[in-house]
């Protein structure tokens, strides 16, 4: 008898534990796998701050001069020619959240374009930006990342006031070219004129292990007459 006590809670403790297997079993057999998938860009969509502007946008809206034409038309996103200190530009450089455009940091597929490190020291020891966003033609742009405030925090110094993150399009398997000019000219000879080449070279050296992709832009854009603002014949006196 005193066996029978002793084996009895044994029994009903494994019996316990054989159901509780069973049922954990049971549920495993009904649980589900969801899988979900979400690309660089989708991903960066959602962070606050951070405004794309893909292929589609671009051939919708072509840029008559550069990139900064569409880029200028994002949040918080301004074509100035003056820096924080007041330093005289060109009108034509970024500055996004009003920090200065040697605050605004250019990047070409992740990488900083140093353009800015040969061309153009102010007299304050500032960079200037013109050019930039120069270096792609536009027909060779995949998507343009604006990146504003904390996002921009992890880019380091020089991004303060945010990041223009240029993604090129990747080349194909077959070999393409493209060639595109423009042209324009204003009615009045006071104005200057803006000329524009676009080209590009894309295809295969090593079938899929190694691909070229080559492409240039050149831009011109003739300086106004010194006296376009001003009437002709008249003088206004000051005192």
């Amino acid at each position: 008898m005193r066996i029978n006590k002793i084996l009895w809670p044994s029994i009903a403790l494994l019996a316990g534990l054989n159901s509780q297997v069973s049922v954990a079993k049971s549920y495993d057999d009904n649980d589900e796998t969801l899988v979900v998938v979400a690309t660089a860009e989708q991903v960066l969509k959602q962070q606050p701050g951070v405004s794309i502007i893909t292929s589609e946008d671009i051939k919708k809206t072509p840029p008559v001069n550069d990139l900064s034409d569409i880029i200028r038309k994002m949040p918080g996103v301004n074509l100035t020619g003056n820096s924080a200190s007041g330093t005289r530009g060109n009108n034509r450089q970024i500055d996004i959240r009003g920090m200065g455009p040697e605050n605004t940091l250019i990047l070409i597929d992740g990488v900083p374009v140093t353009s800015r490190n040969s061309v153009r020291y102010s007299w304050r020891g500032e960079r200037d930006t013109r050019g930039d966003t120069n270096w792609v033609p536009p027909e060779q742009v995949e998507r343009i990342e604006v990146i504003r405030g904390p996002a921009a925090a992890r880019y380091g110094s020089g991004a303060a006031g945010g990041v223009v993150n240029i993604i090129t399009k990747r080349p194909s398997n077959d070999w393409h070219g493209s060639l595109s000019l423009y042209t324009n000219q204003p009615e009045s000879s006071d104005e200057g004129a803006t000329r524009r080449t676009n080209f590009s070279l894309s295809g295969p050296l090593a079938g899929d292990a190694l691909t070229m992709h080559l492409y240039g832009n050149l831009n011109k854009t003739d300086a106004d007459s010194w006296d376009i603002n001003s009437s002709a014949g008249v003088m206004t006196p000051t005192y």
